[in-house]
């Protein structure tokens, strides 16, 4: 397991009311296992699970994706974006 620096966006920080907190993780893990983690960890955000998006390291990251997490690896929860 390592520790991982979360980042919360938009309605993701209004859901869980911080910015950031770390949050441990398998070293070698796919995209499923670190949404459920955060899911499970933050309850609260299932009000937007089924339209969140995932970054890892600033880029966004899809179902079925593999991750070798380093010390220094941050993963950002991305609400919904919508623009005019």
């Amino acid at each position: 397991m390592i520790s991982i620096k979360v980042l919360f966006f938009g309605e993701a920080f209004q859901l869980v009311g911080k910015r950031e907190e770390s949050v441990e993780f398998p070293v070698e893990t796919d995209y499923d296992e670190i949404k459920k983690t955060v899911l499970e960890k933050y309850p609260s955000l299932s009000k937007i699970e089924s339209v969140m998006m995932l970054a890892v390291d600033q880029e966004y990251a899809n179902p079925g994706d593999r991750f070798e997490l380093e010390r220094f690896t941050e993963i950002a929860v991305i609400p919904p974006l919508s623009g005019g």
